[in-house]
């Protein structure tokens, strides 16, 4: 069963069930009402008979001339014949007529009636005397109510009956009961015909989420819902967009892992083809062929070249995957010595060439792996001294900024395309091929830079212009500037 045909026979089935007990109990509290109304009156009733009664027994006198004109014919009987002659001459009249009734003796049974019901008086015995009592009577002209009132007259124990003609209450509960099964039906007609329009309403956004996901099941992973209200449903609507994008997002990033694993295997296989071409070519001269002392010294030396040219591939390529799983154990660095350090590395290297250094460093202290960074700080430099080739600057300036410090390292050489800025991390990426694979480079350097600066939880940055030059910028988070450090000293 779905989900809409779910929601609707709940709401038929709650909204029959408690109308149907609502209905039942206010049926029942309004015959109840009119059944206790009734007896009341009749109880009313019975307390007028008994102060009538009571009235007219008074006259003690009347009693003492009747009981010596009847002496010797009843006995102890006399006073309950007494209260039968009262009775029968009396008539008590209420905004309704004559009031029926009937009186009757605990010893000897009914002294007086009034009314034609002769119904049993076992009640009687489940009564005190001072204890009021009714019960219902169903004969073939209806329901009728007996009311008995407990009353001392002369001193004897005696009840007043008064009966009530209580059919119409029942036939009204009958009525009603009839009524409700009306309304009951009409309640599931129209009930149910507004709960399925309200039903699907409801479903509606869970139709369009069902939609949405179909599709993106099927590789649409741009698919969005429109967000038109502000209930759960808009909530869950706006997490489903949420987790569309991201799932979007992931994609396109396996996408991109996945082309990226693609040309790295690619570039590797091309890095390697190239020197074992040259290796395979000149072992195989060296075996097949008989060559005199210079020619075979120059075989052996091309082979030497290009093995170590894989020995430095096959070592770059194992401190990236080492990168990787590395944990690093960062301490605080002076900015002043870890340069000129750098410069003490770099210059033998740069005077050779005619390359000017230009340090501009703003003291402070950085939170950093040393050997790592300056494997960096190395890579860049000599990244730029490639650029340059003879005759130059290379400046390296250090700033602190908020929370941070920036390393920017610039040349003045022939820089690159907007193109190639965006791929030079990449691994095996060399935007002048032929160049770097002369000078022994097998394009890993900027890849193993940004894993380190990965690890620092730093980043780096390009902007470049041809024939005008390079700079790359290093942003690092946690500093300590002048006046901390002369404090901690």
């Amino acid at each position: 069963m779905n989900f809409f045909w779910k929601i609707f026979f709940t709401t038929m089935f709650v909204s029959v069930c408690c109308f149907s007990v609502g209905g039942y109990f206010l049926i029942n509290a309004n015959f109840q009402a009119a059944m206790e109304q009734e007896v009341n009156v009749a109880y009313d009733l019975g307390d007028i008979v008994h102060y009538s009664l009571n009235n007219e027994l008074k006259n003690l006198e009347e009693l003492k001339a009747y009981s010596s004109l009847r002496k010797g014919e009843r006995g102890k009987f006399v006073e309950l014949d007494w209260i039968s002659r009262k009775a029968e001459l009396m008539s008590i009249n209420n905004a309704n007529g004559i009031i029926p009734f009937c009186i009757v003796s605990k010893d000897i049974g009914i002294l007086f009636s009034s009314h034609r019901y002769k119904f049993n008086k076992q009640i009687i015995s489940h009564l005190s005397e001072q204890e009021k009592g009714y019960t219902l009577h169903k004969t073939e002209e209806g329901v009728f109510l007996q009311a008995l009132r407990p009353t001392k007259l002369l001193n004897k124990q005696c009840y007043i009956e008064i009966v009530k003609d209580v059919t119409y209450i029942f036939a009204n509960q009958q009525r009603q009961y009839q009524l409700f099964g009306k309304i009951i039906l009409a309640l599931l007609i129209i009930g149910g015909i507004l709960t399925m329009v309200i039903s699907k309403w409801l479903i509606k956004p869970i139709n369009r989420l069902t939609t949405a996901t179909k599709e993106i099941a099927t590789g649409n992973f741009d698919k969005r819902i429109a967000v038109t209200s502000e209930d759960e449903f808009a909530v869950l609507s706006q997490n489903f967009n949420i987790m569309s994008h991201q799932l979007e997002q992931k994609i396109h990033e396996l996408k991109d892992e996945a082309d990226k694993q693609e040309l790295f295997v690619a570039a590797f296989s091309h890095e390697l083809k190239t020197p074992l071409t040259s290796i395979i070519g000149y072992a195989d001269m060296l075996r097949s062929k008989q060559m005199n002392q210079a020619k075979t010294s120059l075989c052996a030396n091309y082979i030497f070249e290009e093995g170590k040219r894989l020995e430095t591939l096959s070592m770059r390529l194992l401190e990236m995957v080492v990168l990787k799983k590395q944990e690093i154990k960062c301490s605080k660095v002076s900015t002043t010595d870890f340069f000129d350090n750098i410069k003490s590395l770099m210059l033998p290297i740069l005077y050779d060439l005619q390359i000017s250094l230009v340090l501009e460093i703003e003291p402070a202290l950085i939170f950093i792996e040393p050997s790592l960074m300056k494997t960096v700080c190395l890579n860049l430099l000599d990244n730029a001294r490639k650029a340059l080739g003879t005759k130059g600057e290379i400046s390296v300036k250090g700033k602190v900024i908020n929370n941070g410090y920036k390393i920017s390292i610039c040349d003045n050489g022939k820089g690159m395309e907007e193109r190639d800025l965006q791929r030079i991390t990449q691994a095996f990426y060399m935007v002048d091929k032929s160049r770097t694979r002369k000078e022994g480079g097998a394009g890993l350097g900027l890849a193993i830079c940004d894993e380190i600066l990965k690890l620092h939880n730093a980043t780096i940055s390009f902007t470049s212009k041809v024939n005008v030059g390079t700079c790359a910028t290093i942003t690092l988070k946690g500093v300590e500037d002048d006046d901390q450090m002369e404090e901690s000293s």
